[in-house]
């Protein structure tokens, strides 16, 4: 008997590249890379499709012309990256449009394979890799788990989307963004082969069609995703196993394997962390952005500080959308901002909770003028006009800082910056500071 590994169809992998989209969004240079190279191309492609919608997107092929990725090919032309690096010809007289599709590009391996030392380890690709970014294109690189090299490429890249992989043992320290797991792992036992090229008309066991197999494993796939979505969440004990899971709740899992590791995600004001407002109250968790805006809309003017923070979701959702109420620097003030919720009934008598939050993404401020107040308010409501749930915290000179949801460590952050930076803003992580208003 022999036994192989059944894997998904390409299908799959492509809508599970889909669903990961989201947890690149706001990055602009991206490593794809697996130990399966066809896995890890039909699971970029699913990620450039659905990216393109919003902005160009780049695919490079470091992965030895991997099959799903020649078929993004038009022409005869085989010169790709391996001649550009090479022979100086510029990345973009090598990138072709692909059909079908108006803001999605290909980049072909080249006269030679692009998958080098060399190549991967080029410092021009950190230079690519920011021209991506000042013009909000993404470039996705596609390349083996085992190239030579890739410690250097990652080095100069935002971040890696690992397929059928835990960990990158090349790159310990690398910026992990999203993983993407096989479906399954399960030997498939296949009956012996006489001498004859034909295979048995009556085999004695059952097999499956390609169709079937293909429908099996895509069906597979599909309930990884629903029971483990992009993110185990941990609350009250309980946890989930995730077939997809973003960067927020991988670093989780490392830091708890590893406490004294820091985080590659820094707020930009540690010398605030002691004087930090850590705590909100949460009004609810929702699946979608409608019903936390429904709740939002309804009571904000009852909820000091209310904000809306979008996070790596669980279960059926690929994020989640926190409804936060409240800024302070202890519990007990927090408490106290839940008792009186309840007793609006804006909450129910045993819903909401007191979170720990300390951070946030700031996105401006308001100098201590004459008049301050109604900038403030004309501030935040420029914000509101543009569906961004900005509240504002009073520093302790009289000047207001806005901010952006709330976060129990700066990993949860990474989604909801890249969906301010799509909105056209520029978010910076922080400790917050102040009381609200």
């Amino acid at each position: 008997m022999t036994s192989g590994v059944i894997r998904a169809p390409g299908s799959a992998y492509e809508s599970a590249g889909r669903n990961v989209a989201l947890a690149v969004r706001g990055y602009s240079s991206v490593v794809v890379t697996s130990d399966d190279l066809e896995a890890a191309a039909h699971v970029a492609i699913g990620i450039a499709l659905a990216e393109s919608a919003t902005r160009l997107v780049v695919i490079g092929d470091l992965a030895d012309e991997a099959a799903p990725l020649q078929k993004l090919m038009v022409g005869d032309d085989t010169h790709g990256i391996y001649d550009s690096f090479v022979f100086g010809t510029s990345l973009g007289k090598i990138a072709r449009p692909v059909e079908g599709t108006k803001s999605l590009f290909f980049m072909p391996s080249g006269t030679e394979s692009a998958a080098t030392a060399e190549i991967l380890g080029d410092s021009r690709w950190k230079r690519f890799a920011a021209e991506s970014a000042s013009s909000d294109e993404l470039l996705l690189l596609v390349v083996g788990a085992s190239a030579p090299g890739l410690d250097r490429l990652i080095a100069q890249m935002d971040g890696v989307v690992l397929v059928g992989l835990e960990k990158l043992d090349a790159v310990p320290d690398a910026v992990l963004l999203a993983k993407v797991r096989h479906p399954s792992s399960t030997p498939r036992q296949q009956p012996k082969r006489g001498p004859s090229p034909k295979p048995s008309p009556a085999p004695t066991e059952r097999t499956w069609s390609p169709r079937t197999l293909g429908m099996a494993a895509a069906a597979l796939l599909a309930l990884g995703i629903i029971a483990g979505a992009l993110y185990s969440w941990r609350s009250g004990g309980a946890s989930g196993t995730a077939a997809l899971s973003t960067v927020a709740g991988d670093a989780e899992n490392r830091r708890a394997a590893s406490p004294g590791r820091a985080s590659r995600i820094r707020p930009s004001n540690p010398q605030d962390s002691l004087i930090a407002t850590r705590f909100s109250v949460e009004i609810l968790a929702a699946d979608t952005a409608e019903h936390a805006n429904f709740e939002l809309q309804r009571h904000r003017a009852a909820m000091p500080a209310a904000t809306i923070a979008i996070v790596p979701g669980r279960e059926s959702a690929a994020s989640r959308y926190k409804v936060y109420a409240g800024a302070f620097r202890d519990s007990t003030g927090a408490a106290r901002q839940l008792a009186s919720l309840r007793e609006q009934n804006i909450v129910g008598r045993s819903a909401g909770r007191v979170v720990r939050a300390p951070f946030a993404l700031l996105v401006d401020s308001v100098p201590a003028l004459d008049g301050s107040r109604s900038r403030e308010r004309e501030r935040l409501q420029s914000y509101f006009a543009r569906d961004v749930p900005a509240y504002g915290l009073t520093q302790r000179d009289g000047s207001m800082k806005l901010y952006v949801g709330a976060f129990r460590n700066p990993e949860e952050s990474s989604m909801a910056a890249g969906v301010l930076r799509m909105r056209g803003l520029t978010p910076v992580l922080a400790y917050r500071t102040g009381r609200a208003p």
